[in-house]
């Protein structure tokens, strides 16, 4: 079976792409960037197109699978179309792979790609047959997005062969996957550009978990915030609380207050599977996580730098959090974060939370805004320079409050401020610019959000 995929290189997409080719199928695909991922994947004997051409397609293809970044104006899209070659969304082709699996679905605002990670990884290391596709690079999966462990040793037992895969809220994709099992990591609005309401997003999620059946399992903080929200009436599977499970989780290779919490969850999926307790330690402890989360990129100078794909104000002001907490106990200096907000719609949705949430950095440097499915209307909404005044107001007020200490100048000196500073810096090269004169050694600077801010710490490591 030769199957096409438009978007190839998306985080999604190449895991799905790499499932397909595990199993024998021919794969192809374009993407309108060559970057790192296509490069890989070419490695792997994928072949990849770009730019993307309606001549790229062929009527040898049997399946095009497009990603939802896509628009139907798009060239390839409307050549498939044309030729009546049969056509797949994502979620819909990942709909069809849950039906010949025991299925895990790993869902929530922030935690999915790293709760997915180590449960697929615990599975593999308990000896199950495991397949898994995450939206993002796991170190110990040789940095691919995609598992493949124990092949064939499930044959003819469905019920032991694994498949565990991050499940994403957006356009309700998730409801395209038959489940046997549920994991919920938190739930907070988000992607209200689609949702529009919070209502809405919590009823997609009670939705999902309506696709339970009574004998498969949910596992979650079942007195964490929201939860209640999203479960639907006479909603009877076995459940497993997270909050059970904490005093279990060992000491971690990977960084952050939160990573324990997903680790948590990973001990209740144990539970429900019936897993030993002590395969799991062993298992989260060589766990070394994943690209861009609370990731240590190198160092600079004696400057650390790390890299966070946080996008959400929970998850920025939970990375904080823990990066301070890092400072203390390694007794770094100042904490610098580089942050690039993702889409003007959320940026403006969330403006009064992202106000309040960087109180842990010292010094906050914004660029610029990132720019995804933003309509003009969304971009008249909020600038970069508004979102810095607006945070600026209330982290000035607190340092008065607090006390008068003035903070380190740059080089040049004669520049007062207070301790703590919040800059529109317009563009990367100005940001470079300041952190190349401002940070120094023993400081630690983040790197955080998901557009193409993780190319501006490789240029400030090989500046």
């Amino acid at each position: 079976m030769k199957i096409y995929f438009c978007g190839i290189g998306g985080s999604g997409m190449s895991g799905l792409a790499r499932y397909h080719a595990s199993i024998g199928n021919e794969v192809v695909g374009s993407d309108g960037f060559l970057t790192y991922t296509t490069q890989k994947l070419e490695e792997e004997n994928i072949k990849i197109f770009s730019p993307q051409s309606e001549t790229n397609i062929t009527d040898d293809i049997d399946l095009f699978i497009y990603t939802e970044a896509i628009g139907e104006d798009n060239p390839e899209y409307q050549a498939a179309k044309s030729k009546k070659i049969p056509m797949q969304r994502y979620a819909e082709n990942i709909g069809e792979i849950t039906k010949n699996h025991y299925t895990i679905a790993v869902a929530g605002t922030h935690g999915k790609s790293s709760t997915t990670a180590m449960i697929a990884t615990m599975l593999k290391d308990a000896g199950k047959e495991v397949v898994s596709i995450v939206g993002a690079n796991i170190h110990d999966w040789g940095g691919k997005n995609f598992l493949s462990a124990h092949k064939g040793q499930s044959d003819g037992m469905p019920t032991k062969k694994y498949l565990v895969i991050e499940s994403c809220e957006y356009r309700e994709s998730f409801l395209n996957y038959n489940v046997n099992g549920i994991v919920v990591t938190n739930v907070e609005a988000d992607h209200l550009d689609y949702f529009k309401t919070e209502e809405n997003y919590f009823s997609a999620f009670k939705k999902f978990l309506s696709k339970l059946p009574s004998f498969g399992f949910f596992a979650s903080y079942l007195e964490g915030k929201n939860i209640l929200s999203i479960l639907p009436d006479n909603f009877h599977p076995r459940r497993f609380a997270a909050e059970e499970e904490t005093h279990l989780v060992p000491t971690l290779k990977v960084l952050g207050d939160f990573q324990r919490k997903n680790a948590a969850l990973v001990f209740s999926v144990a539970r429900a599977l019936k897993i030993d307790e002590d395969i799991v330690k062993e298992s989260l402890e060589n766990f070394s996580g994943l690209s861009r989360r609370f990731e240590k990129k190198g160092e600079r100078n004696g400057v650390l730098v790390f890299d966070d794909y946080a996008h959400h104000p929970t998850a920025i002001a939970s990375l904080l959090s823990s990066a301070r907490e890092f400072i203390k106990q390694h007794h770094r200096k100042k904490l610098w974060m580089v942050f690039q907000p993702h889409q003007f719609s959320r940026t403006a949705d969330f403006l009064e939370e992202l106000k309040y949430c960087f109180a842990d950095a010292d010094d906050v440097l914004i660029p610029n805004i990132y720019e995804s499915r933003d309509s003009e209307a969304d971009k008249n909404r909020i600038s970069a320079a508004e979102l810095v005044r607006c945070i600026d107001v209330v982290v000035t007020q607190n340092e008065k409050k607090q006390s008068n200490v003035w903070g380190r100048g740059n080089r040049k000196r004669g520049e007062i401020f207070y301790k703590k500073r919040i800059r529109h810096t317009k563009n990367f090269k100005n940001t470079l610019s300041i952190l190349l004169d401002e940070a120094y050694e023993g400081d630690v600077v983040l790197f955080v959000g998901a557009g193409n801010i993780v190319e501006l710490s490789e240029q400030f490591l090989h500046a």
